[in-house]
């Protein structure tokens, strides 16, 4: 049997990766049911036009606009979780987006936690604003070009006779290698984390934090319709959650939604 070589296995990720934006390219040329979406939501049909979204989600499409749009129809027809989740979904595949930013805010004033979010530290900071920097696709784009410029700077240093064994290029090759490495790791980063965040957002009302998995367990706090919790742990029927104010608990599995 004949084992694939490095280059070869990495040629596939990148090809998937790129293959991901493509498709999201592809998904902005407005489906049907996009288009018809947009046109419920102009005659303030907003419960109609966020069925029609919610139905091209659900056949596989996965771009920001869409979700955009989607937050907006269930943030005019009072569905507050769902307001919530799309803006999340949204933000997680463009990130750094304003007006996805603004309104994802004006959904959560809804929510009224009045829940102080633990401050971020100073390399988390760093980490959000290092992930801000391009969305997944632009990641990939840039791990593509950066992967061409190492393989010409490889083939100059070792083969080409004006640049063979220069010293400038040997740094350079190392400088373009980690430039590469970072882009490649925060690509796959970027495209893990827009379809599997960790996290979830409370679909009900009011929901009881329990302190085991078990419906008959303690009551512990509430939690609100719209607000986002961090996953931590999971049955069959129940996730242990944290707060963004660092409280923890248990809640049933059909009173979330996962990002």
């Amino acid at each position: 049997m004949m084992m694939r070589s490095p280059v070869i296995r990495l040629h596939y990720l990148l090809a998937c990766l790129l293959l991901g934006a493509a498709l999201q390219a592809q998904a902005q040329k407005e489906p049907p049911l996009f288009t018809e979406g947009n046109r419920l939501y102009q005659q303030q049909q907003y419960e109609a036009a966020a069925s029609k979204y919610q139905q091209l989600i659900d056949s596989g499409y996965q771009v920001a606009d869409l979700y955009f749009n989607a937050g907006n129809a269930y943030y005019k027809s009072n569905q507050t979780g769902m307001a919530v989740y799309s803006f999340e979904k949204a933000l997680n595949l463009k990130p750094g987006d304003e007006a996805i930013e603004q309104n994802l805010a004006l959904a959560n004033q809804r929510v009224q936690n009045n829940i102080e979010s633990l401050p971020l530290l100073f390399f988390e900071r760093w980490w959000l604003q290092w992930q801000h920097l391009h969305d997944a696709s632009g990641w990939a784009m840039g791990s593509i070009v950066l992967f061409w410029l190492l393989a010409a700077a490889v083939i100059g240093y070792f083969f080409v006779p004006r640049f063979k064994g220069q010293q400038l290029l040997r740094w350079g090759m190392t400088v373009i290698a980690l430039l590469f490495i970072g882009y490649f790791g925060m690509a796959i980063w970027m495209h893990n984390k827009a379809y599997n965040s960790g996290a979830a957002i409370v679909m009900n009302k009011t929901v009881k934090v329990k302190s085991a998995p078990d419906a008959g367990s303690k009551d512990l706090f509430e939690t609100k319709e719209g607000m986002k919790v961090k996953i931590l742990d999971a049955t069959s029927d129940f996730c242990k959650v944290q707060l963004s104010d660092g409280k923890m608990g248990w809640m049933a599995v059909g009173d979330l939604k996962r990002l």
